[in-house]
């Protein structure tokens, strides 16, 4: 199985009501992450979206949405640099 790093993001409807520290240990719980971006994961793992999604949703309210989607090659923003240096040393990944 192959290793690929994934986005995870995601829009939390009762996070002043709702108690998501289940859902933040899962996600470090993958071989690798990196969460420089409020509400997104860059993990790496090799686990397919719908296993991480099922792995995440137990700790998730009904209401809240998710989106996980594979990473390409192909991206430009503006990030620390240590999160540059995350995703550059698992380039492979990609």
């Amino acid at each position: 199985m192959n290793r690929h790093i994934y986005i995870v993001t995601y829009d939390l409807k009762y996070k002043w009501a709702r108690n998501y520290t289940g859902l933040y240990n899962v996600l470090k719980s993958f071989p690798s992450w990196m969460h420089y971006i409020a509400n997104t994961w860059l993990i790496c793992t090799e686990k397919n979206p719908e296993e991480i999604c099922n792995s995440l949703r137990p700790h998730l309210s009904s209401d809240d949405n998710i989106l996980i989607t594979r990473m390409t090659n192909e991206y430009f923003g503006y990030l620390p640099k240590e999160a540059w240096s995350w995703i550059k040393s698992r380039r492979q990944y990609l």
